[in-house]
């Protein structure tokens, strides 16, 4: 048996020794109740640019331009109505901006800032949803995305209560470049141009721990597609109860069995899993990045 069939069915059987690194997006939210609160606020966004190796399990790393030193970046909660403000502080060689999607502002106020500098706006947000946000350099943000300089901003609706659920953030993004023997990638400008990506990964690693929770109880996932593909959100064993169009409740289908979701935007997605079983979150488009962990199991007792 080849190494890649061997690791593919150890990824649906679960048996895979895994292991959750820290930093991850899809680290406990704060959710929707504590961030929205009683009244819109003021939320201030802190975040550094920098240019760092980063880990992506499996002995893999890879040069990365990062916030916060992490890839994707922090996931960003706020609340519909609230003001947001973004401090970004260039910490990086080169310029570095934050272009969210959950803005609706002048576009030249995302930046680039030179190294050293900072830059600083804000915004009411006035559209729930699950946003992505990402490194604004100009001419070359695509290259900047690529290289790792993205995240997840999840805007609460205010007026509508969500249902109990257990909550987790998954990004995806491509990375564009083969390891060397020693594990190391550096990043091909040449893969990037022509969006060709060696790995596609889920929330920045290789490896996923197994996620457990009980049998018909609710998972909601808040999903961004970093890009450049289309991903085909699937679980695989159940069907979608509700999906939500960039993540707004007002953009609401039900009982779908994938739901494709564009480079550059993003959905929330509610699923039950119907029985005591072994389940896994994947990229029906990608099923042969399955080999590279580009797979979330689920674990229902």
């Amino acid at each position: 048996m080849t190494r890649s069939r061997s690791r593919i069915l150890s990824v649906i059987s679960l048996q895979l020794g895994l292991i959750l690194l820290p930093g991850l997006a899809w680290a406990d939210l704060v959710g929707q109740q504590s961030t929205c609160g009683t009244e819109p606020k003021k939320t201030v966004v802190a975040l550094t640019g920098q240019e760092k190796v980063v880990d992506l399990a499996e002995g893999v790393k890879t040069e990365a331009w990062t916030f916060n030193g992490i890839t994707p970046g922090p996931t960003i909660e706020v609340c519909e109505g609230d003001t947001v403000r973004i401090v970004l502080k260039n910490e990086g060689k080169v310029a570095h901006g934050l272009d969210s999607h959950a803005f609706r502002i002048n576009a030249t106020k995302f930046g680039p800032v030179e190294p050293g500098e900072t830059l600083v706006y804000e915004k009411k947000v006035n559209a729930p949803g699950v946003f992505m946000y990402h490194c604004a350099n100009g001419p070359l943000t695509d290259q900047h995305i690529k290289m790792g300089m993205y995240g997840v901003m999840i805007v609460y609706p205010r007026g509508q209560k969500l249902r109990p659920a257990r909550e987790i953030v998954v990004s995806e993004n491509g990375v564009y470049g083969e390891p060397d023997p020693k594990g190391m990638i550096a990043p091909s400008t040449e893969r990037m141009d022509e969006n060709r990506a060696y790995f596609v990964l889920y929330n920045g690693t290789l490896k996923h721990e197994p996620l457990e929770m009980k049998a018909g109880d609710l998972l909601r996932v808040y999903f961004v597609n970093a890009g450049p593909y289309t991903s085909t959100f699937h679980v695989i064993g159940a069907i979608l109860d509700r999906a939500y169009e960039g993540g707004n409740p007002r953009n609401l289908v039900y009982d779908v069995q994938a739901y494709a979701v564009p480079a550059g935007s993003g959905g929330m997605f509610e699923v039950t899993m119907p029985e005591p079983g072994n389940y896994l979150i994947v990229d029906h488009d990608k099923l042969s990045q399955l080999p590279n962990g580009l797979g979330i199991p689920i674990v229902a007792r």
